[in-house]
Order: structure tokens, then C-alpha cells, then sequence
């Protein structure tokens, strides 16, 4: 029997092709992209999971609140680790890495520049489970000068060589032993890098200070260990260890610090939280984490999930729509199985039988879809995806399972509702055409319009933000600049290459600061005139030369820019608006800013804001001083001329050859430098894009399947209303005005659910575009002309018919 109600089935969908591809093609494309988004949404969750202990390790940062103002930074103290570990019997390990900057590596022929070198505590791998293809784990990183390298660089260096013992030569160091190759880092890890050097060969890793913050410090925590009962025991640690180390530079009691409303304290955060969770759950400066840290935002795992149910529904309705419109057509087939014996378990049995066979028909062919998408949309989105039913066991069950349930829902409209009719109501034609079923119909194309509409807006303000930030008054103009980002390799080499360049008059600038636009710039805390206090400000630290104002064109307000001329220079800074806000005086110039490390400046200027930083964050304070770069980073940035640009960047990589022959001159434009900060949000809004217009084609093709039964039924409606004189266009409007009202009806559902969301999405945004009417007017317009087109395509075709032929029968 159920062989039987398979064939029927099947001959029903080669019947009615063009319901069949619109149903069949429809559902199978929702299901391919709502599985692309998912599959994105699992490969996101699972970062750092690799660890065997990823659920007992917490990384320690620090929180603090100076007059009003919350920072939070991913760095810790050099002490932390090992107090905790000391003081707390919960505490089962700790580690630590840290930055060390870009060097040359060199290994008898071959030198390479390489960046993301770190430190890390000989006990890193018993933290983190990465695997050793050779040498011990455990002892790898004990001994000073030592260096574990990943299987990526091993057979960079030494291709086929085992280079256990060999030595690399790093540049400006020393030399340092491979006691340990490991396994490259996991794609879904937070944190990556090639080269591992052994803290003890720096003094840095045995520092007593709890005021600087230079270490990423991970702790494992016994089982069961609640995290917030140790959070409580660190605030007796900051009154211990940090409170002394403080109270020397402020020149006050730390519970005067305290009592001012400001606040100090250690934290933790799960490791699997990292990646994730970084800045919206845990508010942590982006620009005190590393650069090679990989971070995303919860945020978009909501936008992308919510895709994907959104697509899934969309094409479910489409189905369900589609089936319930083609179960009138089939009315009379019901009344004559009746009339011939076939009882209502059958009938039941057969429409079921054939939903299920056309939703299995469309997994099926989702999974084609999937295999042949995918690398598209890996490129797109910079990712690794793979359907992969050995790492995903549960899919192919729970696709089975949905399309058992999509069959049986649609379905059961026709199964349960036409079998339960009389037979000669049925070939009478008594049965109700309208009612129940128009309504349900009305209701799931306003559903799906709603939907898609909510996509619309929420594509508008992604790009809508995205143009707002890239052509946003950066308070310097961006133009025309070029960055050479591995400037350190220069060396004392750096001032005799400035001069060099400028013998271009095409260079029209040069100068030489420490980084800008990245994460990492440097901060420090200062005192206004020598005042005592328990109100430090917390403000960004650039070491620039004379020639930065010149190059960046950034305003000066108040007082001067460093100068050649005046050697006093060296003992002072410049400062922006925000940080004379701070200071809480009208000019500021002449006064004295007192760093905690002891240091005094004059301040001898105000320049007015700049962002030297990502448009999520608003301006902050800042400090410029005149100084040699000392930064691990050291930028060289060049303003040129309009004019024979090539020429001038080719002069560039000449004069860079005559002082560097070891690596290659890297120098993108800073417009460009800038783009990269909102790669995420740029490929976000491509993804968005693409998958809004998915779900808007397969409602609209739903549409058009059921204009052209609902015009089917009213055939004959159309050739009376012809020949009674009615025009093409009026026939349109009649046959379109019911689909285009609840499109419009949609619009209102819609709107306020795509504000809610994207204003939610653009509080990550210190600078961010307005959510006007106009945005929202338009996409009304693009979703009221795509229904418009989509159902007139029908419509148009049955208004030009030839009334007679409708009517011969009649």
C-alpha cells in the first residue's frame, strides 16, 4: 500500500511540474542556506573547545572605574598567576604569554620577518592541549633561550631536517634552541602563533609590579571551583599586593581611591567566553588585547541564527501555502476515490504519503545545494566550513525527522479536511472555497512578508553603517597616506631612510610614531600637576616626532606641535581635547602631567580630536610624546602627492632595498588600514546581503506559485468581467490588491522588530547612522514592487486571455 501511495505521489509532482519545482526548489534552497548559517553558527561556538580542561580555565583581567570612567583590560600583572596559585588551593595551574614583538629569524640560508612572536611560561602546554610532534611538552619551554615552533614554521625553516637542537638566530636577542615542534594551532582557537619563546630568558616574567599590565594570564581552576567565590578572594589581593605598589604614586591611600567612587579589581573570564563574549559581556578594551587574538560577537551568532529559522520559515510557508492552494484542484480526485470505495484512512494516508515524498525530495536536494555552495560561501565569509557527517552525526537524523514533520503539516490540511466531505458535496461543488483556508493562506504570506521586509531594513542599515564609517571626518584627512607597518626592521637605519625618502618631491611628509588604528596602542595613567590624588586619568600614549602634525594634518587648538627647534621638547607632551576635558581646565598649556611611572611633562599643546582608533570606540584621552619608538610596532607613514602615484610607491620599495635587503617593504595606503578595522562588520553585511535576497526570492516564489492558483480559480470571473468591458488594468488591480495589502500589512509588523535589532546591533558603535523613516520607507518599496512584479506576472497573463476560451464551456 505505502508503495503504492510513493508511486501516486510520484506521479503527481511529474503532473504538475511547475507546482512541484516552485515547492520542491523553494523548500530545497531554504533548507541549503538555513544549514549554511547554522553550520557557521556551530563552527563559532566551538572555539577553544579543543582543550581538555577548556571548562576549568579562565583568563585573568582587570577592571577598574577612575572617575566615572569603566576600563577593562585582558592583561593582567606579571605576579598574578603565580599569587593565585600560592594563596588559593582552587587554583590547580596558571600560565602566561606575552607579546615580544616582529624579529628576523634566521637559519643558515634563510631569514624571514617574522610577526606574533611570544613569550609564554614553561608551563603553557600543560594548560592548553596542543599536541607535540616533538620534544617533551612539559620541559620544552624551561630552560632560557629555548623555543617551541609550530609544524607550519618547521618546515619553513628546516623542510625535511629534524630541528630538535638546531638553533635560529633572532634578531636583536640572540640565538635560541627548538627544544619543541607542535601541531599548528587549531582553527577554532582564540589565540595563535608560530613561535613560542621561554619567558625565563627575559626579566620581565619575574617582575614584582601590579601596576603594569603586560601578560595574558590563564588559570585552571579545580572542579567544581565556582569562579565568582575566587573573584571575592582577589579583592583581598588587590588590598594586599596592588594597594602599596598604588599608594606610592598616588600619594594617597588606596581607600581614598575607593571612597572617590573609583574602583580596582582582578577578574575572571571563561575561556570559552573569550572569543565570543570579550566585549559585550565582559566589556574589554579591544585595544588591550593582542593581535593575534581572534575575536568575534555573540551578537551575530543571534543575526545569523535568526536567519536562518527566519529562511527555514519562509520556505516552510511557501510549502504549506503551496500545498493547501494545489488541494483544491484536487477536490473532485477526493470525490471519486470516495465514490469508487477508497475510505477516509486512505485518503488521509495518500495526501500525507505525498507531502513527506516531496519534503524528502527537497532534503535531498538542499544537501546537493549545500556540497555546491559552500566553498562559495567560505570565501565569502574567510571561513572552513564542511558538512561533514562524521563531526555532525545528528543532522542527518534531524533532517529526516523535519521532513517527516513538514510533510505531515502540510499535509494535513487536504488529508484531514477534504477526506471529511461527502462525496456528492464534493463533485457538486458544495464544498466552502473561502473562510478558514484564505485566511490561513493571508496570514502565512503576511508572515512571510514580514519577514522578509525585516531583512530588507536590517541589509539597508548594515551597508547603511559601513558607508557611514568609511566616509566619516576622521579630524585628520586619510588620504593620500601610506603606512610602511615593518619600520623596526630598519633599526638605526630609521632616521637616514626618512631622510632618503624625502628626496622625492612627490613625499610631501614623513614621519615616524608608534602604532595607530590597530589593537594595542599603549595607555598610561597621569596626575595634572603633580596633584595627589585618588583620581588618576587613564589616557592612550603615542610616541610620534615633529613631523606627525604635518603628515596627519591634525588641528591644533591650543598652544604648539613639537618642534625641531625647541630641544625642551623632549620633556613635552601634547594632548588632545578629550584628555584637556579630563583635566577638567579651559587650556591646559603650561601646566604638568605626572605619569605614575614618575615622569613630568610640560604640556606645551592641545591638538583637537582624532579617531586613532576603530569607530566602536569613542575618542579617549590621549598623550603625545616626543620620543624614539620604542614600540615592538614602529610605523613610518608618508603623505604623497596625487600625482604619479606608482612612480612614488616604486621609489618607496627602491630606497627600502638600499637600507633593508631581509624582507620586503610592507606599506598599504591608510584608507585601506582603516577598511580592515571593519572587515567583520564588511563581510557580515555581504553574508546579510545575500541570504536577505535568498529569503525574499523564495517568499516571492511562493508568491508567484500561489498568484497562479488563486488567478487559476478565477478564471472565469475574468472572462465575464472582460466581456462585461473591463480593462487589462483593472483586472490587474483585482487579481493583485489582495496580495498587495497584507505585503503592506506586513510593513508594520515588520519595522518595529528590524529597529529593535539593528538599534541593538549599532550600540557596538561609538559613531553610528540614523535609523530614519526614509530608510524604512524604502525598503516598503522595494518589498510592495518585488510582490507587485511577482504577482503580476500572473495576473497580466490572465487579464490578456482570450475570454471565450475561459467561457466555451459555460
Amino acid at each position: 500500500m505505502i508503495k503504492n501511495y510513493i508511486v501516486v505521489a510520484l506521479r503527481n509532482i511529474k503532473r504538475f511540474k511547475i507546482h512541484s519545482i516552485i515547492n520542491i526548489g523553494g523548500m530545497a534552497i531554504g533548507i541549503a542556506c538555513a544549514l549554511t548559517l547554522f553550520l557557521f553558527v556551530f563552527d563559532e561556538l566551538g572555539y577553544d573547545s579543543y582543550n581538555t580542561n577548556a571548562d576549568n580555565i579562565y583568563r585573568v583581567y582587570t577592571q577598574s572605574v577612575i572617575k566615572g570612567t569603566k576600563s577593562c583590560n585582558s592583561k593582567s600583572a606579571p605576579p598574578a598567576g603565580r599569587t593565585m596559585l600560592q594563596y588559593f588551593p582552587e587554583v590547580k595551574a596558571y600560565t602566561r604569554i606575552g607579546y615580544n614583538g616582529q624579529y628576523t629569524f634566521s637559519y643558515k640560508d634563510k631569514q624571514y620577518r617574522e610577526g606574533g612572536v611570544y613569550l609564554a611560561d614553561s608551563n603553557y602546554f600543560d594548560v592548553f592541549t596542543l599536541p607535540f610532534l616533538s620534544g617533551n611538552p612539559h620541559t620544552a619551554l624551561q630552560r632560557p633561550n629555548s623555543l617551541v615552533i609550530t609544524e607550519k614554521a618547521a618546515a619553513k625553516y628546516f623542510g625535511s631536517e629534524n630541528p630538535i637542537g638546531k638553533s635560529i638566530q633572532v634578531e636583536g636577542i640572540g640565538s635560541f634552541m627548538v627544544t619543541g615542534v607542535m601541531k599548528n594551532f587549531p582553527k577554532k582557537s582564540h589565540f595563535s602563533t608560530n613561535f613560542l619563546l621561554s619567558m625565563s630568558t627575559f626579566k620581565d616574567g619575574e617582575s614584582d609590579s601590579w601596576l603594569d599590565n603586560v601578560f595574558t594570564t590563564y588559570v585552571v581552576l579545580q572542579d567544581g571551583t565556582d569562579p565568582h567565590q575566587i573573584e571575592i578572594k582577589l579583592r583581598r589581593l588587590v588590598l594586599e599586593q596592588v594597594g602599596p605598589q598604588a599608594e606610592k604614586y598616588l600619594g594617597v591611600p588606596l581607600s581614598d581611591f575607593f571612597k572617590s567612587g573609583n574602583t580596582y579589581e582582578i577578574l575572571l573570564q571563561p575561556l570559552r567566553k573569550i572569543y565570543l563574549y570579550s566585549q559585550r559581556d565582559y566589556e574589554l578594551d579591544p585595544n588591550t588585547e593582542w593581535g593575534d587574538i581572534k575575536q568575534s560577537d555573540i551578537a551575530y551568532i543571534y543575526i545569523f541564527a535568526g536567519g536562518g529559522l527566519f529562511i527555514i520559515l519562509i520556505a516552510i510557508i511557501n510549502f504549506m501555502n503551496l500545498s493547501t492552494a494545489r488541494s483544491e484542484h484536487r477536490a473532485k480526485e477526493v470525490g471519486v476515490r470516495k465514490t469508487l470505495g477508497a475510505a477516509q484512512p486512505q485518503l488521509i494516508a495518500q495526501f500525507l504519503v505525498e507531502a513527506i515524498v516531496m519534503s524528502t525530495i527537497s532534503v535531498a536536494l538542499s544537501l546537493l545545494l549545500l556540497q555546491i555552495t559552500l566553498p562559495l560561501f567560505n570565501q565569502l565569509a574567510d571561513r572552513n566550513l564542511s558538512f561533514n557527517v562524521v563531526e555532525y552525526p545528528y543532522l542527518i537524523p534531524l533532517l529526516l525527522l523535519f521532513s517527516l514533520l513538514i510533510g505531515v503539516f502540510a499535509g494535513s490540511y487536504p488529508a484531514f479536511y477534504l477526506s471529511s466531505f461527502k462525496p456528492v458535496d464534493i463533485l457538486k461543488g458544495q464544498i466552502g472555497r473561502g473562510g478558514r483556508k484564505t485566511r490561513l493562506r493571508s496570514t502565512l504570506v503576511l508572515v512571510q512578508f514580514s519577514i522578509s521586509i525585516a531583512l530588507i531594513i536590517c541589509t539597508l542599515v548594515v551597508r547603511q553603517q559601513l558607508s557611514y564609517l568609511q566616509n566619516k571626518n576622521l579630524g585628520f584627512k586619510k588620504d593620500l597616506l601610506v603606512a610602511i607597518q615593518n619600520g623596526k626592521t630598519l633599526g638605526t637605519a630609521m632616521q637616514p631612510f626618512m631622510t632618503a625618502l624625502q628626496k622625492n618631491p612627490n613625499i610631501l611628509s614623513v614621519t615616524n610614531s608608534s602604532r595607530m588604528f590597530l589593537p594595542g596602542i599603549a595607555g598610561r595613567a597621569f596626575l595634572y600637576n603633580k596633584t595627589v590624588g585618588a583620581n588618576p586619568i587613564s589616557a592612550l600614549y603615542l610616541m610620534v616626532d615633529s613631523k606627525f602634525q604635518k603628515t596627519f594634518q591634525v588641528q591644533t587648538k591650543y598652544g604648539r606641535f613639537f618642534s625641531e627647534e625647541f630641544t625642551s621638547d623632549s620633556s613635552a607632551v601634547v594632548i588632545n581635547e578629550t584628555m584637556a576635558k579630563e583635566i577638567g581646565t579651559a587650556n591646559p598649556v603650561g601646566g604638568e602631567l605626572t605619569c605614575l611611572t614618575g615622569k613630568t611633562y610640560k604640556i606645551i599643546g592641545v591638538v583637537k580630536d582624532f579617531n586613532c582608533e576603530s569607530l566602536h570606540q569613542s575618542v579617549r584621552p590621549l598623550v603625545f610624546v616626543l620620543s624614539p619608538v620604542e614600540q615592538a610596532a614602529s610605523i613610518v607613514t608618508m603623505r604623497i602627492a596625487p600625482t604619479n602615484i606608482e612612480a612614488t610607491l616604486a621609489y618607496i620599495d627602491k630606497t627600502w632595498k638600499q637600507f633593508v635587503l631581509s624582507e620586503k617593504c610592507f606599506h598599504p595606503f591608510v584608507d585601506e588600514q582603516l577598511a580592515r578595522l571593519y572587515e567583520s562588520e564588511e563581510k557580515t553585511g555581504k553574508v546579510a546581503s545575500i541570504f536577505a535576497l535568498l529569503a525574499i526570492s523564495i517568499a516571492c516564489l511562493g508568491l508567484f506559485g500561489l498568484s497562479s492558483f488563486v488567478t487559476e480559480q478565477r478564471v472565469k470571473e475574468i472572462g465575464i468581467r472582460k466581456v462585461l468591458g473591463a480593462s487589462v488594468l483593472q483586472l490587474v488591480l483585482l487579481l493583485s490588491k489582495e496580495f498587495l495589502k497584507w505585503v503592506l500589512f506586513a510593513n508594520i509588523i515588520a519595522w518595529p522588530i528590524a529597529y529593535y535589532l539593528m538599534n541593538a546591533w549599532l550600540q557596538d558603535f561609538a559613531y553610528r547612522t540614523d535609523l530614519g523613516l526614509p530608510l524604512f520607507l524604502l525598503a516598503a518599496f522595494f518589498a510592495l514592487l518585488i510582490a507587485l512584479i511577482t504577482v503580476s506576472a500572473q495576473t497580466i497573463k490572465a487579464a490578456l486571455s482570450n475570454p471565450v476560451k475561459c467561457l466555451r464551456y459555460e
